[in-house]
């Protein structure tokens, strides 16, 4: 299947949201495959473990972002504790979350520090099974696994989604953390994909549904685009992706298929 196959189903994106100004930045188009063979020209060797873990597992996982739809899944939520989840960022802000993720993963510099070998502790996750870094330069702090990242104008829009294959360059950024982790789920062999709390606004958080933000504004057209591309990238892999979160701008705009978390764990009337 061609990915021309798989059409761009977004819906209102060029008419509610600005013109991103690093589209300036793609002077590449029709050489992403070779970009990516040779890791985007940079020198850098992925970590033994991220090799070792290359198609390790299989089946579905879960992909938690922060939004304050999650609190309207609260009676669910314990259902996960017997799935593989991914939690991103400040996830241990919130209390009410009723399991240990298996991963937790920050994907931006912002909660990297001294050149990474501490993870700001509002950032960390202390006891997740495994805690991973994905950044430019490598990451030495203590207890966490590192996985290279390329710069930012390398996106996900553009030079598609990847972990789908047999090499894995430094991943480009999904302008979201939980949908650029998600190139590392895919790598690590899953192949059914489920984003929670991805509501995808400029304000509310599940710690905060009112005043809770993100530390930087987001910018909403980039993070619709890369999940665009992503939705039709791991389609046609043959693998699945879905959206679980209710009224999030993801699913509203046709990035990705709704399905409501109730329908995929099969658990009626929790939600």
């Amino acid at each position: 299947m061609d990915l021309e196959d798989v059409p761009a189903t977004l819906k209102h994106i060029a008419e509610k949201e600005p013109i991103d100004e690093s589209m300036s930045l793609r002077i590449f188009r029709g050489l992403d495959q070779e970009r990516a063979d040779t890791k985007w020209g940079m020198d850098i060797e992925n970590p033994p473990w991220l090799e070792a873990v290359h198609n390790t597992q299989s089946g579905r996982c879960f992909i938690l972002g922060t939004g304050p739809s999650l609190t309207q899944q609260i009676p669910l939520l314990p259902h996960l504790d017997n799935e593989t989840t991914w939690t991103v960022n400040r996830m241990q802000f919130w209390g009410d979350l009723p399991f240990t993720p298996n991963n937790h993963v920050v994907a931006e510099p912002g909660p990297i520090g001294g050149w990474g070998r501490f993870i700001f502790p509002q950032y960390d996750f202390p006891t997740a099974i495994n805690r991973i870094a994905i950044n430019w330069w490598p990451v030495t702090a203590p207890g966490w696994l590192w996985v290279p990242k390329a710069p930012d104008d390398i996106q996900m829009r553009w030079e598609g989604f990847h972990g789908l294959g047999d090499t894995l360059p430094p991943i480009p950024t999904g302008w979201a953390s939980p949908l650029t982790l998600s190139q590392v789920a895919a790598w690590m062999g899953y192949d059914e994909f489920y984003f929670l709390g991805i509501d995808t606004t400029q304000t509310g958080q599940a710690w905060d549904a009112i005043q809770g933000r993100t530390a930087n504004p987001r910018n909403i057209r980039s993070i619709l685009e890369c999940f665009d591309r992503a939705n039709r990238d791991v389609r046609r892999a043959g693998r699945k992706i879905f959206d679980c979160t209710p009224g999030g701008r993801i699913n509203q705009e046709g990035a990705l298929e709704y399905v409501p978390l109730e329908d995929v764990l099969e658990v009626k009337g929790e939600g």
